[in-house]
């Protein structure tokens, strides 16, 4: 009797143990959820191996392309001593083609953005608010900015737009 008693408590619990299985469903991942994972995982690569003036565009150009096509635009703005930007290559989406420009021009104001200066003021990530690029890519967007620390001390902000 204990011998049945088992096997059917046995079967009992794989039995549950499938069914509460394939009821599970996934939860997919919203878009700002998506650009949050990669974002943080390709800080977490430049915080291991930092950039360098030579290779940044390369890799950000690099990020872009391992993404998602609804991820617009990514810069890594590498800071001097002073936490002020001295370059920001800026890769976008434009006609299905990926473009380059410097965002650390001084025609932008780069050192006056919000979406700059909030990571570094502040020390940690954030979300701009919706807003519309005019002159840029002329899209509705939001942007995730997320400080790259080397060595304890703020090294560059690492951004991905997200095309609303």
């Amino acid at each position: 009797m204990k011998k049945k008693s088992l096997i059917f408590g046995s079967i009992l619990l794989v039995t549950i143990i499938i069914i509460a299985t394939s009821c599970k469903k996934e939860i997919p991942l919203t878009a700002e959820q998506k650009v949050e994972i990669a974002l943080d995982a390709f800080v977490a690569k430049l915080a291991l191996n930092p950039p360098t003036i030579n290779d940044l565009s390369g890799r950000v150009k690099e990020y872009m392309i391992d993404n998602p096509d609804y991820f617009f635009g990514s810069t890594v703005t590498l800071l001097d001593t002073m936490r002020i930007a001295i370059y920001s290559p800026y890769w976008f989406r434009k006609n299905n083609t990926l473009v380059l420009t410097n965002l650390a021009d001084t025609s932008y104001h780069i050192n006056d953005q919000l979406w700059l200066r909030q990571p570094i003021d502040g020390g940690k990530s954030i979300w701009t608010a919706p807003y519309f690029d005019a002159g840029g890519g002329n899209i509705w967007m939001k942007t995730r900015s997320v400080p790259v620390y080397v060595n304890g001390k703020i090294f560059a902000v690492a951004t991905t737009d997200l095309a609303l």
